[in-house]
């Protein structure tokens, strides 16, 4: 995992401002090992950087996904979670009942996207898998209630 320093210093390499707020935001988001929002880390900040914006945490989440620091995982509510990036390719299975997340690797789509750039004629850089699910305890409680 990068440290927060490194993080900074490739923010600063790109031209970008590397303020109180946006220090606080990359120690706080390394911090994580569960799933978060925006709104958590706003809110979290709020207490020790009172003048902390929303708007500042969403642009240093995008910026921090930009970087491949976090990862986007769609939520069941509709709001984003993110979670930080792990060495490796690694994709995400989503609780529809509960939100939790888990990770995978190994998905096995190079035959499929080989296919896709023949179709296509795009040389294919990057792709990203999301699925959506119950996790086992929601599984559990859907056959507890269906006795």
């Amino acid at each position: 995992m990068r440290t927060a320093e490194a993080i900074l210093e490739t923010m600063h390499e790109r031209g970008c401002r590397v303020t109180g707020p946006r220090r606080a935001i990359v120690e706080f988001v390394l911090e994580q090992c569960e799933p978060f929002s925006a709104e958590d880390v706003f809110r979290a900040l709020r207490r020790v950087q009172p003048t902390i914006g929303r708007a500042t945490v969403f642009r240093t989440l995008d910026l921090l996904a930009e970087l491949g620091v976090v990862e986007r995982v769609h939520h069941p509510s509709g709001t984003h979670r993110y979670v930080v990036s792990s060495d490796g390719h690694r994709h995400h299975v989503v609780c529809v009942r509960c939100g939790r997340v888990a990770a995978f690797s190994g998905c096995n789509l190079e035959p499929i996207l080989a296919s896709i750039a023949d179709q296509t004629r795009f040389r294919i850089l990057d792709h990203w898998l999301e699925l959506s699910g119950l996790c086992q305890a929601c599984q559990g409680e859907t056959m507890a209630v269906s006795r």
